[in-house]
């Protein structure tokens, strides 16, 4: 089933990079390391305990995260006066990672606060 990126959110691949405005004049950085769209898991009481998709148990209710587009990102530091300083320390590879394996969804990442620098141009 094809998937798309939530309307008003930006669109970005494996390897690109966004910049972000986050509180006020702040700009952090992240890469996108995969686009990935999740399933809950539920415990069931067994020994071991194993592990069960929660769409396979309910029956009319839509699952959590049905449908919704998340990105596994890695953060770097520092944080950015503007975009122009952000886009600059990409090009020059002067980032320091500070998180990997981050993940949020991509209505987190608004096209109004944010900036894509593909990957084939980092």
């Amino acid at each position: 089933m094809p998937m798309a990126f939530p309307a008003g959110a930006v669109e970005c691949a494996e390897g690109d990079f966004i910049v972000h405005e986050q509180a006020g004049m702040q700009w952090h950085v992240y890469r996108v390391d995969d686009i990935v769209a999740m399933q809950r898991l539920l415990a069931c009481a067994t020994a071991p305990v194993s592990l069960v998709p929660e769409s396979i148990l309910l029956d009319s209710v839509t699952p959590a995260y049905h449908g919704e587009v998340h990105l596994l990102l890695t953060a770097f530091d520092p944080v950015f006066p503007d975009p122009a300083a952000a886009r600059h320390a990409i090009l020059q590879g002067t980032l320091a990672e500070r998180v990997h394996g981050l993940l949020r969804n991509a209505r987190d990442f608004p096209k109004d606060a944010c900036e894509v620098i593909k990957a084939r141009e980092a």
